[in-house]
């Protein structure tokens, strides 16, 4: 009776933290929906997972006001800020931090933003569909090791632009590293950056 309910305990866990690792993906989707915040396994507070997703709906806001060629994005994370996408100009790409610089909340910004050339309207198709397979297939493989690792994906956020992965989330050393090994080696990836926030005394839930 007792190995029956461990087992259904485990099995909860994981529909949960498989449901969770859904709503980070239709997060990564710029709809501009808010997503559900997952305060119940996540080591943000409720309030600062509201904060990050309403930094994000205004940084989308205040993009659409700046004059340019440019497509970007901003994914904020216990209200540090990572924006990735492509400009035109360094002017751009600095008229782009500063916008998310005044918003309220904000606490940091990694600003990843790649000078160069727009892609064609095909090849830039092309491009997002690899960095959605190249994302969709990290949080998998973090899913999978979980149960023989410490690393969790619940609290490892996953960014990838044109083939360039970004690591972000509240974790241990050993959570980071078990997450960046897992990174560099996934298919398609040509470069993985972190951005992790180290407090060894999180444990893993």
């Amino acid at each position: 009776m007792r190995s029956k309910n461990k087992v259904n305990q485990k099995m909860i866990k994981h529909i949960i933290s498989f449901t969770l690792i859904l709503f980070s993906l239709a997060a990564c989707v710029p709809t501009g929906i808010v997503a559900i915040p997952s305060s119940i396994a996540d080591r943000r507070t409720t309030g600062v997972q509201v904060e990050d997703q309403t930094i994000e709906l205004k940084a989308l806001y205040e993009f659409q006001k700046i004059n340019g060629d440019f497509s970007v994005s901003a994914t904020s994370y216990s209200q540090n800020v990572l924006i990735t996408g492509e400009s035109t100009t360094q002017e751009l790409k600095d008229q782009i931090q500063d916008v998310v610089a005044k918003i309220e909340g904000v606490k940091s910004i990694y600003n990843e933003v790649l000078i160069t050339n727009s892609l064609p309207l095909k090849e830039k198709a092309k491009s997002k569909t690899k960095d959605y397979g190249i994302t969709t297939n990290i949080i998998a493989r973090l899913f999978k090791e979980e149960t023989k690792s410490n690393v969790s994906p619940i609290h490892i956020k996953v960014v990838t632009e044109r083939q360039i992965v970004y690591l972000m989330g509240l974790v241990t050393q050993q959570e980071a590293d078990e997450a960046l090994q897992i990174a560099k080696t996934s298919a398609g990836v040509l470069k993985v950056k972190s951005f992790f926030e180290i407090n060894n005394q999180y444990k893993k839930n």
